[in-house]
């Protein structure tokens, strides 16, 4: 897998979801109603399926860990990155022992009849990837004629996403960094290193203490994230479409008129625009056409009931 286009190093999580249940709870509440969905899960699993189905087999690599639970939920987020065609060779899988029985992360989601949702991760053993289970997957860093990207989410150790950045600094490899999982600033990795940042609006919140509401208040937030030597930003902004900044462009990106499904799950949205924009730059698209398609690509998503990636003819049809 010297050759792959994209390497995506992070968690593995299986969804457990209650799919349009009356309402998201406040404190004490409870509801009855909904639908149970059981899928794969984890932002950078999610990407690196998602990226996978449009680029097709043997184009992405995934670094990451799991445990062999007695419930074989480990099986779940695993056998959707093969089925799509994902390189899981550096993927590595502990006896549930071994791994001081902790279970593979599980994600807890309810999500409304509106599509609004709410995220519980549990990280499981996803807490314990390590620098050297990305260095062990050495060979999918070394230098060939591909332009290779790592797409790098923050539901991993600060440690190891600090090393991925390293490690793909010093390979020549572009990093897009979408912050999903970040509690706090992480100033640490705002710099050059970073080609793209994709924040949604509450991430940016995050990053640079300040709201994000709109195309002004997302440029004065892109500013901020320019200065520390990031390269380009894409901030996502749900029903509002996206904005687009470095340098040279200032852009908002509108969302699409899509057909509807009658199905409303906001779940995966933004990994699918990380993912979408990761693999058209890796086959040589600009990056407002990459970051336009991504847009669409997140809309289209929004009409799908949990992790469905988006294909290649459904994308660009």
């Amino acid at each position: 897998m010297k050759d792959c286009l994209i390497i995506v190093p992070g968690g593995l999580n299986t969804d457990i979801i209650g799919l349009g249940v009356k309402k998201l709870l406040a404190p004490g509440e409870l509801t009855l109603g909904g639908e149970l969905r059981i899928g794969p899960g984890g932002k950078a699993r999610n990407m690196a399926q998602m990226a996978a189905t449009y680029l097709g087999e043997g184009k992405v690599a995934m670094i990451g860990r799991s445990s062999r639970d007695p419930f074989g939920l480990w099986r779940i987020p695993i056998q959707f990155l093969d089925e799509a065609g994902v390189d899981t060779t550096h993927i590595k899988i502990l006896d549930f022992e071994e791994s001081g029985r902790k279970y593979p992360g599980i994600a807890l989601i309810p999500v409304d009849e509106q599509g609004n949702n709410q995220i519980y991760v549990l990280p499981g053993v996803n807490e314990d990837f390590s620098s050297e289970d990305v260095d062990e997957a050495q060979e999918l860093f070394e230098k060939t004629e591909a332009q290779k990207i790592l797409l790098l989410a923050l539901e991993i150790p600060m440690e190891t996403a600090k090393h991925c950045l390293d490690k793909a600094a010093s390979s020549g490899i572009r990093v897009i960094l979408d912050p999903g999982g970040i509690s706090g600033p992480v100033d640490e990795l705002m710099d050059e290193r970073i080609f793209l940042l994709k924040p949604n609006e509450h991430e940016a919140r995050i990053l640079i203490g300040q709201g994000v509401d709109d195309f002004d208040s997302a440029r004065k937030a892109s500013e901020l994230l320019l200065s520390k030597g990031v390269q380009n930003v894409l901030i996502t902004h749900g029903a509002k479409g996206a904005y687009l900044f470095n340098k040279d462009v200032s852009l908002h990106i509108r969302i699409p008129d899509v057909e509807g499904t009658g199905v409303h799950d906001e779940t995966g949205c933004g990994d699918q625009v990380t993912a979408i924009v990761a693999s058209c730059l890796a086959e040589g698209r600009d990056l407002i056409e990459s970051a336009e398609l991504a847009v669409r690509a997140g809309t289209l998503q929004f009409f799908k009931a949990g992790i469905q990636p988006v294909s290649r003819e459904e994308l660009l049809s």
